[in-house]
């Protein structure tokens, strides 16, 4: 058996180029909202409201392992073979996929964030979210054989500007 990869057709090449781009975005986005989030809870000496502090992290982080879930169960399936099957729109679901995969996980920035105002202004009681948020859209960068093996290749999405090109 051949170990050797075989590259890829320029058509998912370049999807897969694209996709990786878009949820860098994402993730750049994330990033924003840490720094931003750590600025605002790092001035804060106490949570906002007085809730029971173990029911509320139990809560919080309840909701923090369903988005993580959501996000992982959204990839999985909207960038799984079935879901890829059909090569005339594949391009588009591979990159959403991926992209909506990013941004639920981004979800767990904005509940860090409230449950450190609410409760605990903590590095070390919000770090849990930051972390989850930046590893789902790491989880969520495309692979770069995840678009080969299939039968029908994915049209060229802009044939006029490949010709003029080569």
């Amino acid at each position: 058996m051949n170990d050797e990869l075989i590259p890829l057709d320029p058509v998912a090449a370049a999807c897969i180029d694209r996709t990786r781009s878009s949820v860098l975005n994402v993730l750049v986005v994330v990033g924003a909202g840490i720094a931003a989030s750590g600025l605002v809870l790092g001035r804060l000496d106490r949570g906002a409201v007085l809730w029971d502090p173990i029911t509320s992290w139990r809560i919080a982080v309840a909701v923090l392992v369903a988005i993580f879930l959501a996000s992982r169960l959204l990839l999985r399936v909207g960038s799984g073979r079935e879901a890829l099957r059909d090569a005339s729109g594949r391009a588009a679901r591979f990159t959403r996929a991926h992209v909506v995969s990013a941004v639920v996980g981004g979800l767990a920035v904005p509940l860090g964030f409230a449950y450190g105002w609410a409760i605990q202004p903590k590095i070390e009681a919000v770090s849990p979210f930051w972390v989850v948020a930046l590893a789902t859209g790491f989880l969520a960068l495309p692979r770069g054989q995840e678009l080969d093996g299939f039968d029908d290749p994915m049209p060229d999405p802009d044939p006029q500007s490949r010709r003029e090109s080569a």
